[in-house]
């Protein structure tokens, strides 16, 4: 996948040929909907589902141009949404045991087909029955190419690594945890659950109880529905995320206490304050945050009391110096991030659905740090990624950027 770096990497000159009229009448439809006669849960129904609701939900709707902004508990590149999120549902109290899907846009959880002795277990390496929650969680890339063209990758991943963070992030308030799968037949995956050229399994996970006795294959696939109106997706996109891998990292603890007002409130700052500033303890905990393995965290300071204004690595000064405006013109201009206090700029010498959606998790778990403690937090994922590897002096793939700060009331 790293060839498609270079093809999907940002400089002046393809941001000025992309910056014309867009045709917001064709954007392709959001959320995917199954057909009306299938049974369903409404949002709040059931407590036992509030988990998997608080994961991916509409939190607030507005108005842009006319048309409903929906802005969800889990973030997404240009608000377009390339996700979609299944679960099998088995020996919960009050629910029926069945495969759903999540319907953010009719916020209700849909039963696709009722199991019983059969299931997705064998399709997904598991050996025993699940008594919980098995996740599926899916790419729609089409919905992200229609504005992005082939930097729509890095989007669709980004935005699954925020999917998987939110679910833990739920779960564990919930005192659950969720185990990633990896080791399984993706293409069988894919066309056992009904999905044609425009939709891709990219990570499946479990909660619950892996019981000894065992699961017979499903005797048919799974309906087949369209995730979107209508698509046009390129054959470049289709088949290499076709032939991507699976997520296969662990998640670790956020370290903190989140409540579900965290997790409703979660909202991408488009506003710091210049004038207020982070304790010096609250910067030195968000500079020593641990990154995983393999990626690395530029740290940029921009506005600190009691510590040098520069670039970190490893909490070593790097480069000092004040970066507001460059950091701002490297980020494609997007100059509210001048008042910002700190910019993470997460690299990898691997560009990979697996680095990308690492990297979509670390900042999600910093959307999530800065709710709790009253601050602002916005992920980025448009920059200039040559220019910003000659700042940084790295020769490493630049894969997300997130700025923190105090917000602006």
């Amino acid at each position: 996948m790293n060839f498609l770096y270079e093809e999907s990497s940002l400089t002046p000159l393809k941001v000025a040929r992309a910056s014309g009229f867009l045709d917001w009448s064709s954007q392709p439809s959001l959320f995917k909907h199954y057909p009306d006669f299938l049974f369903r849960y409404t949002f709040g129904e059931l407590e036992a589902l509030r988990p998997l609701e608080l994961a991916r939900m509409i939190s607030a709707t507005t108005a842009i141009a006319s048309k409903p902004y929906h802005q969800l508990t889990v973030p997404s590149a240009g608000n377009l949404h390339p996700i979609e999120l299944y679960v099998q549902i088995r020996g919960i109290k009050g629910v029926l045991s069945g495969i759903y899907h999540v319907d953010v846009g009719k916020s209700e959880i849909v039963l696709i087909r009722e199991i019983e002795a059969d299931g997705l277990e064998p399709y997904v390496g598991l050996g025993g029955a699940v008594r919980g929650m098995l996740f599926v969680v899916t790419s729609v890339p089409f919905r992200a190419e229609w504005k992005y063209g082939e930097r729509a990758v890095r989007y669709c991943y980004l935005d699954l690594g925020h999917q998987l963070a939110s679910l833990s992030t739920s779960l564990k308030l919930h005192q659950q945890n969720m185990t990633i799968l990896s080791e399984f037949d993706k293409k069988g995956l894919d066309e056992q659950m009904g999905f044609k050229a425009d939709e891709f399994v990219s990570a499946a996970a479990f909660c619950g109880e892996l019981l000894e006795r065992s699961v017979t294959p499903m005797r048919e696939k799974l309906m087949s529905v369209a995730p979107t109106d209508y698509s046009e997706l390129s054959s470049t996109l289709a088949d290499e995320i076709k032939k991507s891998g699976l997520f296969k990292s662990s998640l670790e603890d956020m370290q903190y206490e989140v409540s579900e007002q965290n997790i409703l409130q979660r909202r991408s700052a488009r506003y710091f304050d210049a004038e207020g500033t982070l304790t010096s303890e609250e910067i030195e905990r968000l500079m020593d945050k641990e990154t995983p393995y393999p990626l690395s965290c530029y740290v940029l300071l921009l506005n600190a009391r009691d510590k040098q204004a520069g670039v970190y690595l490893k909490n070593r000064l790097l480069k000092e110096g004040e970066f507001a405006d460059k950091i701002s013109a490297l980020l494609v201009d997007q100059k509210f991030v001048k008042n910002a206090d700190l910019v993470f700029v997460l690299t990898s010498k691997n560009f990979s659905e697996n680095t990308l959606a690492q990297a979509g998790i670390f900042v999600h778990k910093l959307y999530m740090q800065a709710e709790v403690k009253g601050l602002g937090c916005s992920g980025i994922g448009a920059f200039y990624d040559k220019k910003m590897q000659d700042f940084l002096g790295t020769d490493e793939k630049i894969l997300y950027v997130s700025a923190l700060g105090v917000k602006k009331k």
